[in-house]
């Protein structure tokens, strides 16, 4: 992962948090997929400029905002990998149940 892309992350999931939103949230008022959002947070993904400032918006933030590098911190690779299996695993709990309460 690129420091730019450990900060765009960071900060996603930073601004993401203390608006209590899941990613599967975020992702609904960005309108994108949960995974999509899931895989910015890892630095798997980065997203375009218009996506990007759809995220912000939904995140009720400026834009640049994201690449705020102030708040930076190191990190802890294990705690990363339970936060990502904490998120891939809300984000098919919510499906699921969203797809068993339309049936």
């Amino acid at each position: 992962m690129t420091n730019i892309q450990r900060c765009l992350a960071q900060n996603m999931k930073k601004h993401r948090k203390r608006m209590g939103l899941s990613q599967a949230a975020l992702a609904e008022r960005a309108g994108t997929a949960a995974n999509y959002i899931a895989l910015i947070e890892v630095g798997k993904n980065f997203p375009s400029l218009p996506m990007l400032e759809k995220i912000a918006c939904a995140l009720e933030i400026d834009a640049l905002d994201l690449f705020d590098a102030q708040g930076l911190v190191s990190v802890d690779k294990s705690a990363l990998l339970a936060d990502l299996l904490e998120s891939v695993t809300k984000t098919i709990t919510d499906t699921v149940c969203s797809h068993s309460i339309r049936s």
